[in-house]
């Protein structure tokens, strides 16, 4: 049964009739309100007033029938159900109103099945407007999908020139091996672009080579990675600083500048860990400094760590703190690893943890006895088989080189 008021319109110009058809109306029990129409200027006037739920109509009235009455509300009110309640119309009729667009028809005579035809008709209405309306929503939701997809790719293909640019700043890969030809580098973002970065070069006979890891990855960390990148040459080139612990100290004061650190209320959290080391080749020495990246050490088939400062580049509460230098000697064939975190912290294996530094320890020292050269390729392997279908956790970044 139709829940609410139905607002009726009877095309009708017999008022026996209405009370005829009100009466059987009545006895189903719905509840309704009426308006009335004998002819055409009167109907035209109730669809746009009255705004029925449903349309009963007689056949014929002076100078006005069914079908013209149909055609009406087909070309204007289409969402409204027509109903023809005729007193005596032929079968070939009765198809012929149903073909233009009426839900059904009823014989005077035999009111009886009026309630169930409106009920029925009713329905398809609320299931047509459902229906509409859900048509509706999915274009709505495809036009949606549509701009989400195209800004999805005018970003991507942003973020992948941006990758472009970002690699056109690194130095070639290549050039380590030329300083230590046995040598890699392991450049892996996690996303497009990256919060990690390497730098090495000669200067004033020492080659320097640093790895930096910035606050975030992606966009954010790639934007850092940019200022760490260009703090860290200035330092060298325009500062003429070779020493690792002069060059974050630059640095440090650098990135403060950059923030305005110490000169606004709000935190600062974005920042870098970064390492760095220079090597004396002819005085057979390495220095070192870092904030918050050790160094791995594999001498003699022992793997030693160094750390190195607890402090980042960047935050309000370091922007006093000096980093410091530690020196060793190099013999031929010592190995040296400089690294981010984000090797070491993939989630993988049977148990789907981290790998830990302890893992990576390991591993490197099962892969001493290896050529450093053959490393890169080694650890790649390795990485795809202990993530297995887990997603990339970090940007990854390791530096290997050997005393040659």
């Amino acid at each position: 049964m139709y829940h609410g008021e139905l607002k009726i319109l009877f095309l009708e110009d017999d008022a026996d009739d209405v009370q005829l058809i009100e009466r059987s109306l009545r006895k189903s029990n719905f509840i309704y309100k009426v308006a009335h129409a004998s002819n055409k200027e009167e109907f035209v006037v109730n669809l746009a007033s009255f705004s029925p739920d449903i349309i009963l109509s007689d056949h014929s009235l002076p100078q006005f029938d069914s079908l013209s009455a149909l055609q009406i509300v087909r070309e204007n009110y289409s969402h409204i159900p027509f109903i023809l309640v005729t007193g005596s119309v032929s079968e070939e009729f009765a198809v012929k109103c149903i073909k233009s667009g009426a839900e059904d028809y009823v014989l005077k005579d035999n009111l009886i099945r009026l309630p169930s035809i409106i009920e029925s008709a009713i329905s398809k209405k609320n299931l047509k407007t459902e229906n509409n309306l859900v048509k509706k929503l999915n274009s709505k939701l495809r036009i949606a999908n549509e701009e989400i997809a195209q800004k999805n790719k005018d970003i991507t293909d942003s973020i992948t020139y941006a990758r472009r640019i970002q690699r056109a700043i690194l130095p070639d890969k290549k050039q380590l091996s030329k300083y230590f030809p046995e040598s890699f580098i392991l450049y892996k973002p996690k996303d497009i672009i990256s919060g990690d970065f390497y730098w090495f070069e000669e200067h004033n006979g020492k080659l320097i080579i640093a790895v930096g890891d910035c606050t975030g990855h992606g966009v954010p960390g790639a934007l850092l990675s940019m200022i760490g990148y260009h703090l860290l040459k200035n330092a060298v080139y325009l500062k003429n600083i070779t020493d690792p612990a002069s060059i974050l100290n630059e640095m440090s004061n650098g990135f403060n500048n950059v923030f305005d650190i110490g000169k606004r209320d709000e935190p600062i959290n974005d920042g870098m860990d970064i390492s760095i080391c220079s090597i004396d080749k002819k005085n057979e020495s390495l220095l070192f400094s870092s904030a918050r990246r050790p160094l791995y050490i594999i001498k003699n088939e022992k793997l030693t760590e160094v750390k190195g400062s607890l402090v980042p580049i960047g935050g309000n509460q370091y922007e006093k703190y000096s980093y410091k230098n530690q020196e060793f000697i190099i013999e031929k064939g010592d190995k040296f690893y400089m690294f981010t975190d984000g090797f070491a912290d993939q989630f993988g294996g049977n148990l789907r943890k981290k790998m830990k530094t302890i893992g990576f320890k390991d591993l490197l020292l099962r892969l001493n006895d290896e050529k450093m050269s053959l490393n890169k390729r080694a650890l790649k392997e390795y990485l795809n088989a202990w993530k297995r279908d887990e997603e990339q956790t970090d940007d990854i970044l390791i530096v290997g080189f050997e005393i040659s």
